[in-house]
């Protein structure tokens, strides 16, 4: 697919238990490392609400591992936002925006903890992210 001289991938992969998606989505993913090298951005949306019990920050951690390269991180939904955003220490180090896109919703207690240390380690290290929010319901 192309969109205005960009390339764009979206990959769907249904299976059941839940973990499995995200355990094949990321073999799919390693087989093409060496093409990930020049992807700049990455968009994830979560489907599932019901991901919450069965699937592991490590999980997450794992399948963000190829995407080194990428720059600008956005976040489309609340589910992902909850399930991915505890997973982004020790991976992305080339991120410099992350953009949580929600609607009518906005991370408290331990989520907005964990997205404000994230974001703090990174200014520690020399390797800033800009984080913005983007509420669909405004």
């Amino acid at each position: 697919m192309v969109d205005n001289n960009r390339e764009a991938l979206e990959l769907h992969i249904f299976c059941k238990p839940l973990d499995w998606q995200l355990s094949a989505l990321a073999q799919v993913l390693n087989l093409f490392v060496s093409s990930l090298s020049t992807l700049e951005s990455l968009e994830i949306a979560i489907d599932h609400d019901d991901w919450q019990g069965e699937i592991e920050v490590i999980q997450w951690r794992e399948l963000l591992q190829p995407f080194t390269p990428v720059k600008k991180m956005t976040l489309k939904d609340e589910a992902s936002v909850r399930l991915v955003a505890p997973a982004l220490t020790e991976v992305l180090p080339s991120l410099q925006n992350l953009s949580l896109t929600t609607s009518g919703w906005s991370p408290l207690g331990p989520l907005k903890e964990s997205i404000e240390e994230f974001i703090a380690t990174r200014q520690l290290y020399g390797q800033p992210v800009t984080l913005h929010y983007q509420d669909l319901k405004m």
